[in-house]
């Protein structure tokens, strides 16, 4: 991943960390059949878990578009 790739990737999580108006979910989509919930930020899908007890958002994965970014670790 180059840095231009890591750094959209970093200001979209500072922007759904630091979003006032929508809660980090919103931004997400859900995954059938996963135990967590995508964001697409360019090529790329982010695995992500949000804790709303402890106000985190876990990024359990990224993957880029397509072959095997929408199966489970498990496939």
């Amino acid at each position: 991943m180059d840095d231009y790739a890591r750094d959209r990737i970093a200001s979209k999580l500072d922007e759904i960390a630091t979003d006032k108006w929508r809660d980090p979910p919103d931004h997400l989509e859900p995954l059938q059949g996963a135990p967590h919930e995508k964001l697409r930020v360019g090529p790329f899908r982010l695995g992500i878990r949000v804790n709303r007890t402890d106000k985190l958002l876990y990024v359990l994965r990224i993957r880029k578009r397509g072959g095997d970014a929408y199966r489970s670790d498990d496939d």
